[in-house]
């Protein structure tokens, strides 16, 4: 072992970032719900897009599912988990969200639909303070 790799008294590694010591503000049940309330309707989705931009979720896959059922929300096609799945495979992107499974385990995991716009204000604001973190 060279002295870099040896630990300091934190217990890392001297050549360890710092920036990996903690988790970046997030919270990831709240852009569940929010994407499995979208998944459920269609008011959810339009109180949403007012709120929340896709580089405001910290799960990569969860940008793509907000993509593709914004996608299709604007389109004027339903937004529920097939053909959001559909979307997904035409975009090469489904095994990146997480696969057909996982965007039923959304519905399955969200409280209500209808405090889906709270949720977002949730991942708004944690999304905020990542950038002024990110600084």
């Amino acid at each position: 072992m060279s002295i870099a790799e040896f630990p300091n008294n934190t217990g890392r590694s001297r050549n360890a970032p710092a920036e990996f010591e903690r988790t970046p503000p997030q919270d990831v049940i709240a852009e569940q719900s929010v994407l499995g309330g979208m998944l459920l309707s269609k008011d959810a989705i339009s109180d949403v897009v007012e709120i929340l931009r896709e580089r405001d979720f910290y799960r990569p896959a969860h940008e793509l599912i907000y993509d593709a059922i914004v996608d299709l929300y604007g389109r004027g096609e339903p937004a529920d988990p097939v053909t959001v799945a559909s979307e997904l495979t035409k975009r090469g992107d489904l095994v990146r969200a997480g696969g057909a499974p996982y965007l039923h385990t959304l519905i399955s995991s969200v409280p209500t639909a209808a405090n889906a716009g709270y949720y977002a204000k949730i991942i708004r604001e944690r999304a905020i303070m990542r950038r002024l973190v990110e600084a």
